[in-house]
């Protein structure tokens, strides 16, 4: 265990499969679609977008970038409100700003108007994390690693039901009637409203303020002040995770297109059983890193992904074998983001300030990682008939990872989580 770890006092938590834990487990995991579905839809629309207002790439990129920026202050706000007013008010609050902000962006008639609507839209849609804070502190200790990989996998869930909605929709009634349904996320509000209750790590963080006089706000420095070693670890554990796949996934179809003259059609259809592949290795990873343990499941999946991508870099493959080995890069290296990233964010810290530990890390990876799309492009030397090249970076980061989770990083699955920060 690494110096100034938390051994915090834990309340007892159902430690079976109830009706109520299948509950939280579907509402974290549709907010999570949610959530995903609205940068899709937005994906999806540029060329309409374009089209309409008359604007560059550039410029929609541009306004997205912006976007981003704005919703930082979800991504610092949401998770320090779950700290000081409970996990409910601040996942209620996610779900409630969503279904108005996220609709809202179908009403824009101007170019300015949609960047101003889609940037505020951005949030709520920045503050994913909170449903993995949710998630682990809801779910029984032996089976919990498993739910926050399967939680992850919803990401490539919305981009296939965005996809599907979109082709229904868009032909019909035009790119805006995709952001219009995102208002049916009101009925997972009102379920969450009247069904979910707050968290057991939540309720004994607060107890045990109120029994020891201390007030009950958050503070985001308290991890860095308590416990450094681990801050350190978790910061550094999720910048490398947020610079390697958002990264390489952004140049992905670059690769199969410029470098390897795939055609481009041939070449979504790849991506995207690429992808759905993908779901299944979240749930897979997930279970054997539940049985076997992180420490042994993440190096071995990061390490068959890092191979998979020097395999890449090194060597020209025949079409056929590209497909197989992008299939199984994908599977590899997408499986342990899933157990590794936001999911052992959730589970190292105690419930006290695992709210602020998300703001704080949040803010600071959020900067960090929007450098990733960046970056391999600059060390291929912004030549995409040699964009493999850059991939040498998302490579290097996956072996790291595995030593970091091989010799550093300390076991979480099958243990129970803290709630007290242990002051010294």
């Amino acid at each position: 265990m690494l110096p100034g770890a938390a051994t915090g006092a834990t309340l007892p938590r159902a430690e079976s499969i109830t009706g109520y834990v299948i509950l939280v487990v579907a509402l974290t995991f549709m907010c999570n679609v949610f959530l995903g579905e609205e940068t899709r839809a937005f994906s999806l629309s540029t060329p309409l977008i374009i089209k309409e207002f008359g604007v560059t790439p550039a410029q929609l990129g541009f306004i997205q970038t912006v976007g981003a920026w704005v919703g930082m202050i979800g991504t610092i706000a949401i998770p320090l409100l779950a700290d000081w007013r409970g996990r409910r008010p601040a996942f209620l609050t996610i779900l409630l700003l969503y279904s108005i902000l996220a609709p809202i962006i179908g009403l824009a008639q101007t170019f300015l108007q949609l960047a101003v609507l889609q940037a505020i839209a951005q949030i709520p849609r920045n503050t994913g994390p909170m449903n993995y804070v949710v998630l682990a502190e809801s779910v029984p200790t032996r089976v919990r690693v498993f739910y926050l990989s399967f939680l992850n996998s919803s990401v490539p869930a919305a981009y296939a039901l965005t996809a599907v909605i979109a082709g229904f929709l868009v032909p019909r009634f035009g790119w805006r009637s995709v952001f219009y349904i995102e208002v049916s996320c009101l009925i997972l509000f009102v379920v969450a409203y009247f069904y979910f209750r707050e968290t057991p790590g939540y309720l004994a963080a607060k107890a045990n303020r109120a029994a020891h006089g201390r007030s009950q706000r958050p503070d985001m420095l308290l991890a860095w002040k308590v416990m450094p070693g681990r801050a350190t670890l978790g910061l550094v554990i999720m910048s490398l995770y947020l610079l390697a796949y958002p990264g390489f996934s952004a140049w992905q179809t670059a690769w199969l297109v410029n470098e390897l003259n795939i055609d481009y059609v041939e070449s979504t259809h790849w991506v995207a059983t690429w992808l759905f592949i993908s779901m299944f290795s979240y749930w897979i990873c997930g279970w054997l890193a539940n049985r076997f343990g992180k420490k042994i499941i993440v190096p071995i999946f990061a390490s068959i992904g890092g191979a998979c991508m020097l395999a890449v870099i090194f060597h020209r493959w025949e079409p056929n074998t590209v497909f197989w080995l992008g299939l199984t890069m994908n599977f590899f290296i997408t499986a342990h983001y899933g157990v590794g990233n936001f999911a052992y964010i959730a589970e190292l810290y105690p419930a006290e300030i695992r709210g602020s530990v998300q703001a704080s890390f949040g803010l600071i990876v959020g900067f960090i990682a929007s450098w990733a799309p960046t970056i391999i492009p600059l060390i291929a030397g912004n030549d995409l008939h040699h964009i493999s090249f850059g991939f040498i970076f998302p490579a290097g980061i996956m072996f790291t990872l595995a030593f970091i989770f091989l010799f550093i990083a300390p076991e979480t699955a099958q243990k129970p989580l803290e709630d007290i920060v242990e002051r010294r």
